[in-house]
């Protein structure tokens, strides 16, 4: 993935549109976020990693600061007009404790953003115990003059809003579809959840065809999904269902399918998650024919970015992700980058036209480039295991001392070795007591104790 994907420190907005003419009062920005578990402090979350002994003030204050601070970073400073967020924990006890929603709310208005119409993914005829830990909701600027959600399987509701623009409806779903992209046991429940959503967009074409509909948040699945997987996933939710696609010239003419805007970027660009070394594509933003038409809302061409925000949300040199974690009070801001795009009221006559659309689906995923990391690695010492040093990378030399754990000793201190690579994992866990090995790891920690972890084999020395 080219580091150029979106080298913006301050704006996420720097298209040649906004540079050339200027961002006018008609035009918006949509951005969709999964902010990694924002839970509130009343104790009962369904989730471990969140009880007390885990989770406290000093994480909530900082999981806030880093939700407020990235949207203050994009635009112009007051955050976007409409947010799309997910993993937000569903409030479990409404009368004794501030939400998680309302503790959002409130860190928004006193970074000074928005102020905000707010909606979230709740049914409210489904019972606590039932309903999922975490929901989406929605933030727009916009007045919210309806709101639906719909029940997926084994998933969160997916969250509808009809937001008032200047007169002219825009209709956002926000998703959260079933986890598990790579599984070929958890897709029939994302086809579920895209069933869902495709028969409420075809309800709305049938009373309009031009209406104007975005698709956004994570729904757990690459762009190219059915590529991707095509040997174990005969049927996709996110293609097949969905019907999105990268042919962007046909959303010059009524159609059923929709726009996926990764097709904005070249291949090596897109990504908004990291996992096992290869960039994935699960947030999204997906356009319905009407926002190319020449009334109601547009699309602003060529205006579709992931969000990296230097020295803040992605780690110097390789540039993914900085992942949030518990440890140390809180550290990290979430594990997806944004995706956001620039929309506006239309000017009636003129359609939309087609910007550098790249239709190409590779049935690969673009690996994570480690070189400049790998350049930039200082080697490991007992200076190294810090809070401020978490997910740096590191090269080490040394000697075994224990295997289970492994354990190697040098520069007179000990580190744990790890990796989830099995091509690593068959080098170090074959390494006994008085064995050399030398390489790279990432710091990293697990149950409280640092450790290296060895990201693939090429990053272990000959043995």
């Amino acid at each position: 993935m080219l580091i150029a994907l979106v080298p913006c420190s301050v704006s996420c907005q720097g298209t040649a549109l906004d540079k050339k003419e200027g961002k006018t009062s008609h035009e918006f920005t949509i951005l969709a976020y999964n902010v990694q578990n924002l839970f509130d402090l009343d104790g009962i979350s369904q989730y471990n990693d969140f009880k007390p002994e885990h989770y406290g003030t000093s994480q909530l204050k900082r999981k806030l600061k880093s939700i407020t601070d990235t949207l203050s970073k994009i635009g112009d400073g007051t955050g976007p007009e409409i947010v799309l967020l997910q993993e937000i924990e569903l409030d479990r006890s409404p009368k004794e404790h501030l939400s998680a929603t309302e503790l959002l709310k409130k860190a928004l208005g006193e970074k000074g953003l928005g102020p905000y119409n707010l909606a979230k993914g709740r049914i409210e005829s489904i019972s606590l115990n039932q309903s999922p830990a975490i929901v989406c909701v929605t933030l727009s600027k916009f007045p919210i003059k309806e709101t639906r959600n719909h029940w997926t399987e084994r998933a969160r509701p997916i969250l509808e809003t009809h937001l008032d623009i200047e007169g002219q409806r825009l209709v956002v779903f926000n998703n959260h579809w079933k986890s598990g992209a790579s599984s070929a046991d958890t897709e029939p429940i994302r086809i579920q959840n895209a069933s869902v959503l495709r028969k409420r967009i075809d309800e709305l074409l049938k009373a309009n065809p031009a209406t104007d509909i975005v698709v956004g948040g994570d729904l757990n699945s690459h762009y190219n999904q059915k590529q991707v997987f095509k040997g174990i996933m005969p049927k996709t939710a996110v293609n097949d269902v969905l019907q999105s696609q990268g042919n962007e010239p046909l959303l010059q003419s009524p159609t059923q399918k929709l726009y996926n805007l990764w097709h904005e970027l070249p291949p090596a660009d897109r990504g908004s998650e990291v996992w096992k070394g290869e960039w994935g594509t699960l947030m999204h933003l997906v356009l319905s024919h009407g926002l190319y038409d020449d009334h109601g809302i547009q699309y602003r061409t060529d205006s579709f970015r992931v969000a990296i925000l230097d020295d803040f949300n992605v780690l110097t040199g390789s540039e993914i992700p900085n992942r949030w974690y518990n440890d140390f009070g809180g550290i990290g801001i979430s594990d997806h980058l944004p995706v956001l795009a620039t929309f506006a009221t239309a000017s009636k006559g003129k359609r939309v036209e087609v910007g550098a659309n790249h239709p190409e689906s590779p049935a690969v995923l673009p690996k994570v480039d480690y070189t400049k990391a790998i350049d930039q690695a200082k080697s490991f010492d007992a200076n190294a295991s810090v809070s401020k040093n978490f997910r740096k990378i590191y090269s080490f030399e040394g000697q075994v001392v224990l295997n289970k754990p492994l354990t190697l000793k040098t520069k007179g201190t000990q580190i744990r070795l790890w990796s989830f690579d099995p091509k690593a994992q068959a080098i170090l866990f074959a390494a006994q007591p008085g064995d050399s090995l030398n390489g790279y790891g990432y710091l990293s920690r697990y149950k409280g104790e640092w450790q290296l972890v060895v990201e693939k084999r090429v990053w272990l020395g000959n043995r």
